[in-house]
């Protein structure tokens, strides 16, 4: 009896494993694998305006974290094998969740759209938008609800491109579909969006679809100049220490921005670079301190200040009031407020800034990143 038993249970174990292979060939055969260069969505009203040179350009970035609050430390935020981190999460009595409650997601969005509709920028470049097939935020279609509350006549162009997309992830913490996308909205008419791919980290091949795929989407602008202007959106990779995905990631973008350079193209570019700035290592100094970070001693982002503006500037970044420009307040409940900048807006040699800043005050409680904002005029338009 014992051995017909044994010979039963090894037999069920056996059709489970031979079951579950399949199902993830099938859904490796089924992934998604984009190319390098690939044509991006456009979406834009028959009356969509050309931006007029003469006036300013209002452009803002901003990563929503998926729309998913700073009500919750997830278990990608800390590291859930350390006592003192939990016990850091019950004292701020939280749990390390999985992902948010759906009536989370819809607040968020409000909150998002909020800010939108109150700075008013001509572009907005969002990182971390889900799609409608995300089972991490509920299966909400995250854009279509979002430019739902915005007014209609607000932005006339969309172009969007996902960077994590996959029919199901078996990770523990997610089982489920995930679609996480770069969304640009634009005032003025979208001639054309194009999806670059940057670098991927180095996985084991039958992994490969089931990760993050970075991008970086490349969204031309109309002018009355009979010209276009680029605006760039991206977000790099994470947790890339000790490899040289952030270096190869930089290297990637530049060569974009070396291109659009070389045709004279005005260009912005924005997004989460999850880099800290050439700032002689202020901020690194005190994260790792803090224990809540580990950035590499060299920064990686110094090509893009050695040769290009950015917001913001490392003057900026090196004054007594450097705590303006930081960008991200970690879901680590021992992080009491914003004490990193990896988020930026770089821009090429054609515009003059009017204005720059970081929206702090009101927006610490919408997602773990802050909006970076940037106004520009038209110095010298291209013949």
């Amino acid at each position: 009896m014992p051995t017909r038993i044994f010979s039963v249970v090894y037999k069920s174990l056996l059709a489970l494993v031979l079951v579950s292979a399949i199902g993830i060939g099938v859904l490796w055969f089924r992934a998604w694998w984009p190319g390098e260069t690939e044509m991006a969505s456009v979406q834009c009203t028959p009356d969509a305006p050309a931006w007029k040179a003469q006036s300013p350009l209002k452009v803002m970035s901003y990563n929503v974290q998926y729309m998913a609050s700073k009500n919750y430390v997830f278990f990608y935020d800390i590291d859930v094998n350390d006592p003192e981190r939990i016990a850091a999460v019950e004292k701020a009595n939280k749990v390390v969740a999985s992902y948010p409650e759906e009536e989370d997601v819809h607040w968020t969005l409000d909150q998002v759209a909020e800010v939108i509709r109150s700075e008013d920028p001509d572009v907005v470049l969002l990182q971390e938008v889900n799609g409608g097939d995300d089972s991490r935020t509920h299966y909400i279609d995250q854009v279509n609800e979002l430019i739902g509350k915005l007014p209609s006549d607000m932005y006339a162009c969309q172009s969007e491109s996902p960077y994590w997309k996959a029919e199901f992830i078996f990770h523990p913490n997610v089982m489920g579909p995930v679609n996480m996308k770069l969304l640009t909205l634009s005032k003025y008419r979208i001639t054309r969006s194009v999806r670059h791919q940057l670098p991927r980290m180095a996985r084991a091949f039958i992994l490969k679809p089931f990760h993050f795929q970075r991008a970086l989407l490349e969204s031309h602008i109309a002018t009355d100049q009979g010209q276009t202007l680029a605006l760039l959106n991206t977000h790099f990779d994470a947790w890339g220490e000790g490899t040289d995905i952030m270096r190869r990631q930089i290297a990637s973008t530049k060569r974009v921005l070396n291109r659009l350079d070389k045709e004279n193209t005005p260009w912005i570019l924005g997004g989460d670079l999850n880099l800290l700035p050439p700032d002689d290592n202020r901020q690194r100094s005190s994260i790792l301190a803090a224990g809540t970070g580990d950035y590499s001693e060299i920064p990686e982002l110094g090509p893009l200040y050695e040769k290009y503006r950015g917001i913001p500037s490392l003057e900026q970044l090196t004054s007594g009031d450097s705590s303006a420009w930081y960008t991200h307040f970690p879901n680590d409940p021992t992080v009491p407020g914003p004490d990193r900048t990896i988020d930026y807006l770089f821009y090429s040699d054609q515009w003059h800034l009017l204005d720059a800043y970081v929206r702090q005050e009101d927006t610490l409680h919408i997602s773990d990143h802050l909006p970076v904002i940037g106004v520009y005029s038209f110095d010298s338009p291209a013949p």
